[in-house]
């Protein structure tokens, strides 16, 4: 149920018995820009652990105390052609807990998002200045994880848009430079003009939660439009070797594919990729990694909003030329059909058991909501998913996985073997 509470902001309610939590999310979307995601992810930390009624990270928490435990964050990510920052908060259900939390935790909400912890028109210097240096050493640290940096890598070498090379979270570089003056018309900016959706997923009364998600007190906005999906292709393949200290190198590739997001062929494309490298059962595991035994992890992965396929893998420094043959054979066999009906049957199943247990989280299903609201061609429910994997045939697999196309291929080595 998606309910327009004014121009821009929407409310999403799923009412369940299922869970005995009571679960709210507020996504604000924006166009993703590269130059505005280390201010908007620097604004999560800000809102995140100080408010005016919460002034120190202890007495937030104290309040989440007297709410029953209840858990609270703030994230940012990116679907697509959009940036989204999403506050969550989980709460125990009003029946179980005998108290009126949802209406509580909606208080919580206003506080924490509509009166931050202030200072001379900006947000409080200390909390700035710490919020700041913390997110920098947690960027700075991400070096550390070689798998995070290649997968980085990849996509910075395989997109052009600066929108798509540039993570969700931003750049060290772009952090440093923030001003507190510019962090706060970042937060006014985002509050005034970014496309809102509240998800509530719960035991709730949908009247009730409507009445209360008004008191979040957003402004009318009419939302800067943005594409939810990305479809990139070039000619060459981009081609990048880094070199680093490392006892296993990283060797990703990525692939353009013709798969619209929920589109005619959007169920071939994922048990496309679930054959070739998305589980322990493709062709890129049991041949790469347990056949061969030239790669210690290798995977694939879909990103439906961009048309993009990212194969990873973990392998000794001088095995780069022969892991990225081996990677085209198993591509090769998918586009050939050198597969069985056994084997794809059993790749079919293993996504709709993946499914089912999924539909077991609130935060899966609060997703779902999410993508209903952004993709008018998303199917929701379970059985129009297990519909989809049904009927797709082995052609299908066959037709979609020949669409495929090697754009990019990073390698992070050994600095001795460069």
């Amino acid at each position: 149920m998606r309910i327009e509470l004014t121009s821009g902001v929407h409310l999403n309610v799923i009412p369940t018995t299922k869970f005995k939590t009571t679960r709210i999310a507020v996504h604000f979307l924006a166009p993703a820009q590269a130059e505005q995601y280390a201010a908007r992810t620097l604004l999560t930390s800000v809102l995140e652990t100080a408010c005016a009624a919460y002034p120190t990270q202890a007495a937030l928490a104290a309040e989440l105390e007297t709410l029953y435990g209840a858990n609270f964050g703030i994230g940012v990510g990116k679907e697509g052609g959009l940036h989204r920052v999403t506050a969550t908060l989980d709460l125990v259900a009003d029946a179980l807990a005998q108290a009126p939390l949802l209406a509580a935790g909606f208080a919580f909400l206003r506080e924490c998002l509509g009166r931050p912890l202030t200072q001379g028109g900006q947000f409080d210097a200390a909390v700035f200045e710490r919020e700041q240096a913390n997110l920098i050493d947690y960027l700075n640290s991400l070096d550390e994880d070689r798998q995070t940096q290649a997968s980085l890598g990849l996509q910075a070498l395989y997109f052009e848009d600066p929108a798509q090379q540039v993570p969700s979270f931003g750049t060290v570089a772009g952090l440093a430079a923030l001003t507190n003056a510019e962090l706060w018309h970042t937060y006014q900016t985002m509050l005034a003009q970014d496309q809102i959706e509240i998800v509530v997923l719960g035991d709730v009364n949908p009247a009730a939660v409507t009445e209360l998600a008004g008191t979040l007190g957003f402004a009318p906005r009419n939302p800067a439009q943005a594409p939810v999906q990305i479809d990139q292709a070039t000619a060459a393949v981009r081609r990048q070797t880094v070199a680093v200290s490392v006892n296993q190198a990283k060797l990703d590739l990525g692939y353009h594919i013709d798969v619209d997001l929920y589109g005619a062929d959007y169920y071939a494309g994922l048990v496309a990729i679930e054959l070739f490298g998305g589980s322990a059962l493709s062709l890129l595991f049991t041949n790469v990694r347990e056949k061969a035994s030239k790669a210690y992890y290798a995977s694939a992965t879909l990103d439906p909003f961009r048309h993009f396929v990212q194969v990873q893998t973990g392998i000794d420094p001088a095995d780069a030329a022969v892991v990225t043959g081996l990677i085209a054979q198993q591509l090769e066999r998918v586009q050939r059909g050198d597969f069985t009906i056994g084997l794809l049957t059993t790749i079919k199943d293993g996504l709709l058991n993946g499914r089912l247990i999924a539909y077991d989280a609130p935060r899966f299903l609060a997703r779902q909501a999410l993508l209903h609201a952004l993709v008018p061609t998303h199917q929701d429910g379970y059985a129009a998913f297990a519909a989809g994997v049904a009927a797709v045939s082995k052609q299908a697999v066959q037709r979609v996985a020949s669409t495929m196309q090697l754009q990019a291929v990073y390698l992070l080595s050994n600095k001795e073997e460069n």
